[in-house]
């Protein structure tokens, strides 16, 4: 294994300790080699990535809405939301809206990914209503319950 591998896995080990003392289930994709859990309403998917010679960056997801119409309005709409949040970002991959925030993965204590992972979460879940609202679309957890499952972020 190189040294990005090395770093990246120390981190991986920790998020996968950590996962494991906060919930009492927690899916892991082997294939992508991401974690899932549920925070209340909300799929969380959570990743490790090596980042620059040092770190390992820990991506924490929620899927928010599936399915929009996507048009210009619907993108300046989500850059202003951008704007205006302390932390993390809306992103659109084809049709479907995400959540997302990251953190350093060296440093990473227990309760903050906690915190982020809670805090991602409710800003999903906060904002999934207005986003379907204003622009259509699936709430994500909405989507879970009429398919049986979540839709990969394919661009589709």
């Amino acid at each position: 294994m190189d040294a990005d591998g090395d770093k990246r896995q120390v981190v991986f080990d920790k998020v996968r300790l950590y996962l494991d003392e906060l919930f009492e289930e927690v899916h892991y994709e082997e294939a992508t080699e991401h974690f899932y859990v549920s925070y209340g309403s909300t799929v969380l998917e959570i990743s490790v990535d090596p980042y620059g010679e040092e770190e390992a960056i820990v991506m924490i997801m929620a899927y928010c809405v599936q399915g929009v119409e996507v048009d210009a309005e619907l993108a300046t709409g989500l850059l202003r939301l951008n704007h205006g949040l302390p932390f993390g970002a809306f992103s659109l991959v084809g049709r479907d809206i995400f959540f997302h925030h990251a953190l350093f993965g060296r440093t990473l204590e227990r309760a903050n990914l906690l915190n982020a992972l809670a805090a991602v979460a409710t800003i999903s879940d906060d904002y999934d209503d207005q986003i379907s609202g204003e622009y259509g679309g699936q709430r994500a957890l909405d989507r879970i319950r009429s398919t049986g499952g979540r839709r990969r972020r394919s661009g589709n």
